[in-house]
């Protein structure tokens, strides 16, 4: 399974040189779906701010700051995890075939890292298992956050069908035991400081 689920990543075309790369996080927050392009957490789910990674890092590559295309929407855990991480220290090459990035808003990411059924992002090649390492995807719990997020989207549909008064007594009881389920993970997930 891809780790982004259904919701594909593409940077929109177009974009010029930005006054300052904050200004991009309309745009990156759309073209990313709210979702941490490294490891697929939804922002408007777990409520949090996402932060603004430079993928191939300032540290490397100052003049692509600004670049809209060198940006990624990344969940703290991950922004902080990545840092200035460049194991190529070449800008121009972000992976040597064993050790580095793949870039999320392309479709190399997907053939590289992937997650399991039970949640959890895993690579897939080298590189992925690198990735995954350097970015403590290994250790992290994100299945918590992928089922919480799979359990929001049931919500938001039983939510649907109630709103037009259309939920039988058994879905309105499912509503109920998804809902106590979804405090769990969430409470398991802010535990894990996540």
């Amino acid at each position: 399974m891809r780790v982004h689920g259904e919701k594909i990543i593409v940077r929109r075309e177009g974009v010029t040189q930005l006054g300052h790369y904050r200004d991009a996080r309309p745009q990156l927050e759309e073209d990313f779906h709210f979702l941490c392009g490294y490891c697929g957490k939804d922002g408007r789910v777990m409520h949090q701010k996402f932060h603004i990674d430079h993928f191939v890092p300032k540290s490397i590559d100052r003049e692509r700051e600004n670049d809209y295309y060198n940006l990624v929407l990344a969940c703290p855990k991950c922004n902080l995890a990545k840092s200035d991480k460049w194991p190529t220290k070449d800008r121009c090459r972000p992976n040597d075939g064993t050790r580095g990035f793949v870039d999320p808003a392309t479709s190399e990411f997907d053939d590289n890292v992937k997650r399991v059924k039970s949640g959890y992002v895993v690579g897939k090649t080298d590189v992925g298992r690198n990735m995954c390492e350097m970015l403590h995807l290994d250790i992290r719990r994100t299945d918590l956050y992928w089922k919480i997020s799979q359990l929001k989207e049931q919500q938001e549909k039983l939510e649907e069908l109630y709103g037009k008064n259309k939920l039988t007594e058994k879905e309105k009881n499912f509503y109920i035991e998804l809902n106590i389920l979804l405090k769990k993970y969430i409470d398991d997930a802010f535990d894990k400081g996540e």
